[in-house]
């Protein structure tokens, strides 16, 4: 960013030739209209005429100041004494003269030079403000001055936006009219959001205060705020999201204190609607504590944790959730809160128990055909062994009837060995009996329960 900008400095610099010029023929005039004075007896009078170039010099010039003004006293005693033949009273009004007019030079100089650091102090603020500031005719509304960062917001050269008037740069023709009631009821406007117009086109979200000066202006000051409002769009967005999300979602803060929970959560754990769950500890609900510190050990670790756990809802009815739970950082590393998912699965926890206890009556049906097996084939054996004591062919018939029934206890084996194979078949594919849900949740965080 530039000191200032190089019209203004031209346009002084301009200003300081022509000045000087003033100085040195004021000066010239004086000193020979004093001259013609003493000639015709109007000296006292024409003394007065030294006040003029000295207080110009003084004023431009305010460090030789003093020194121009010590140069024209001596000259003008010079030349006092010249024209008057060394007078003594002559001499001694111009010495008195002279001091007064030394005098002045060193009052004004010292004024121009307190002067000229405040300006410089100001221009600086103005020029190198990261805020744009801008100054306004009052009663026209046309734009006089403006520093660069001002400039460069909308997208103009400096130069540029003198003479262009300040309607020009509002969008919101409501947000324009409020701010120019504003300021001229109230003679100032602090921190209005409103929506400037670019030299392209493009819109830019400011933020507006301004305040009335002397001699028909104010002074407007912008900060580019257009990062901040899509910023806060986006976490409006997010936030919708969040709120409006069939998963239940949960906040926490670093102790675990919850800060923020959606509809979702609230609803899976049976508190009425708009019911307040921040500011309370999450382990508060959490119906197991002594996997807690698990879950603290892996946060801490790998930032992340994900398994079953059993929490309690409103009525303290104890139910199953799926949690995930992730440690969030800011941009430079730090922690800054944890954000957790939770999914219901009491529904499928039900169903495994159902499952298991299917497949423990199907183990006490195979232990019951093998028991009965063997009662079957104990007797069957007594009564071969009897029916070799009958005559004829009885024990023939008796026999047949008995391998008939060994025959059927057979198919009764092999349908308990096909059993078997249905109940391993359950167990790895329906993960009941020795393979439950705790060892497939292990694998990624663990089972709280």
């Amino acid at each position: 960013m530039t000191g200032q900008p190089s019209h203004v400095g031209e346009r002084e610099e301009s200003f300081v030739d022509l000045w000087l010029f003033i100085i040195v023929a004021t000066t010239i005039l004086a000193i020979f209209i004093n001259i013609l004075a003493f000639k015709y007896g109007t000296a006292a009078v024409a003394a007065n005429l030294l006040y003029i170039p000295i207080v110009l010099a003084a004023y431009w010039y305010p460090r030789w100041g003093i020194s121009y003004a010590i140069g024209i006293s001596a000259l003008f005693i010079g030349v006092v004494a010249f024209v008057t033949g060394g007078a003594i009273a002559e001499l001694t009004a111009s010495f008195v003269t002279c001091l007064v007019v030394i005098g002045v030079a060193a009052v004004v100089s010292s004024l121009a030079i307190h002067m000229r650091r405040n300006e410089v102090k100001y221009r600086g603020i103005f020029n190198h403000s990261e805020a744009g500031i801008g100054l306004v005719n009052s009663s026209d509304r046309v734009i006089k001055e403006v520093n660069l960062r001002f400039a460069e917001m909308l997208g103009y050269e400096p130069s540029s936006m003198e003479s262009l008037l300040f309607y020009r740069v509002w969008e919101d023709e409501s947000d324009r009219d409020r701010f120019f009631q504003r300021l001229s009821t109230q003679g100032n406007v602090e921190n209005l959001e409103t929506r400037f117009v670019t030299k392209a086109g493009a819109t830019r979200w400011v933020l507006l205060s301004a305040g009335m000066l002397p001699d028909d202006q104010f002074v407007c000051t912008i900060v580019d705020i257009t990062a901040r409002k899509q910023a806060e769009e986006e976490l409006i967005i997010k936030d919708h999201a969040i709120r409006s999300s069939l998963n239940a979602i949960s906040i926490m803060d670093l102790d675990f204190s919850i800060t923020y929970v959606n509809h979702s959560l609230v609803s899976m754990m049976g508190f009425p609607e708009g019911h307040e769950l921040s500011g309370t500890p999450f382990w508060k609900y959490v119906a197991f504590p002594q996997g807690i510190e698990s879950i603290k050990d892996a946060l801490s670790r790998r930032g992340s944790w994900l398994g079953e756990i059993l929490l309690y809802k409103a009525d303290q009815t104890p139910f199953y959730v799926m949690l995930w739970i992730n440690l969030v950082k800011n941009d430079t590393g730090q922690p800054v809160c944890f954000m957790a998912s939770f999914i219901d699965i009491s529904d499928r926890k039900q169903m495994e128990s159902v499952k298991r206890k299917a497949l423990e009556q199907i183990e006490k049906n195979i232990e019951q055909f093998a028991i009965l097996g063997d009662h079957i084939r104990n007797p069957l054996a007594v009564i071969v062994g009897l029916s070799s004591l009958a005559p004829g062919d009885v024990t023939d018939k008796i026999i047949l009837q008995a391998r008939e029934i060994d025959r059927i206890v057979t198919q009764l084996d092999m349908g308990w060995i096909e059993s078997e194979k249905v109940r391993e078949f359950i167990k790895r594919y329906y993960m009941v009996g020795a393979q439950d849900a705790s060892e497939s949740g292990g694998a990624q965080g663990g089972v709280v329960r």
